[in-house]
């Protein structure tokens, strides 16, 4: 299905109703190809048709950090520096791309909280390149742990790999080749 420039608006209303919560239209912007939808505490998506409404681009917009209370412990002070470190920056933004040709034939709105399925983490853990999504690898540690305590290892995880993280001869740490096959995303400072 095709996204025209008028179903912009109506397409955003179905999308911050679906996310729910604090997430509205942001009115203040001209109705133009373009939807902005904000989030109370300053988060934003935007997207706007592309290829004359095949493909949408999407992006979500870091909002400021989140404020501590005087109150707070040395341990509650260094969760929060760790969280802002990893977290999208106030301004910054990553985007993505969806196309919106489907065998279904499926309705934009609905492509587009799929593809917000992926981008959204990003809010919180910042990638840092290209196709990076930190988020699955913190996804993955935490099975791989849980796993662990309970006696199994869950397939294609880390820990099925004994080498995977560590130093080997002709085997650099970081990520694999195979993780960068799927390239969806950009960060913009």
């Amino acid at each position: 299905m095709l996204i025209t420039n008028t179903a912009v608006r109506e397409t955003a209303v179905a999308v911050a109703q679906a996310l729910g919560g604090d997430w509205t239209l942001d009115l203040e912007v001209p109705a133009d190809r373009t939807a902005h939808l904000l989030h109370s505490d300053g988060r934003s998506i935007s997207f706007t048709p592309r290829f004359n409404g095949t493909t949408v681009q999407l992006w979500i917009t870091g909002n400021a950090d989140p404020t501590l209370a005087n109150d707070t412990t040395d341990e509650e002070r260094e969760a929060h520096k760790a969280y802002v470190a990893v977290r999208l920056p106030e301004g910054h933004r990553y985007h993505m791309a969806a196309t919106l040709i489907t065998e279904e034939d499926e309705e934009p709105a609905v492509i587009i909280l799929r593809t917000l399925e992926d981008l959204l983490p990003a809010f919180d853990h910042k990638p840092r390149y290209v196709g990076h999504r930190p988020w699955i690898d913190l996804f993955d540690n935490v099975l791989a742990a849980v796993s662990t305590e309970r006696g199994t290892t869950p397939a294609g995880t880390a820990a099925e790999q004994p080498d995977a993280g560590q130093e080997s001869e002709g085997r650099p740490v970081g990520p694999r080749p195979e993780d960068e096959q799927h390239v969806t995303g950009v960060s913009v400072p």
